[in-house]
């Protein structure tokens, strides 16, 4: 796959400039050919992609274009697929590892409290529902 700039920066979602900016520092390669006839391939939108999982641990430009260095194709789509992972574990685990309390109060209206909560805020939420119930009332 070889695409043109305009191509990349639409897939990647990394403005024109920064690339530029990654090509000088050594984190991506040179284009192959010059100007308009400038391509990018896919070499390219891994390594787009990977920088920002990268800097999110702390990592410094020099120390990833090291990462990029080292790291084969593989391992760096390997680092792709693990950061999703944890993307959409983060996303997921506080409504699945809290036990919640769900309280209706009108159609389409619903309450969530942790049922962990301390007793001085259960009794606020008892509060909060016996005032709901003469809002949602009218």
């Amino acid at each position: 796959m070889e695409i043109d700039i305009n191509e990349l920066v639409e897939k990647s979602g990394v403005p024109r400039r920064t690339i530029h900016f990654y090509v000088q520092q050594g984190l991506l390669p040179p284009a192959e050919g010059a100007g308009l006839a400038a391509r990018y391939s896919e070499e390219h939108l891994l390594r787009l992609a990977a920088i920002p999982v990268l800097r999110r641990r702390g990592l410094r430009l020099d120390e990833i274009r090291r990462e990029f260095q080292q790291r084969t194709r593989a391992q760096l789509e390997e680092l792709l697929h693990a950061a999703e992972r944890e993307r959409r574990k983060s996303e997921t685990a506080p409504w699945q590892t809290q036990n919640l309390l769900r309280y209706a109060l009108a159609p389409g209206v619903e309450l969530v409290v942790d049922a962990r909560a301390p007793a001085e805020v259960r009794k606020r939420v008892l509060r909060l529902l016996e005032q709901s119930k003469i809002i949602f009332s009218t």
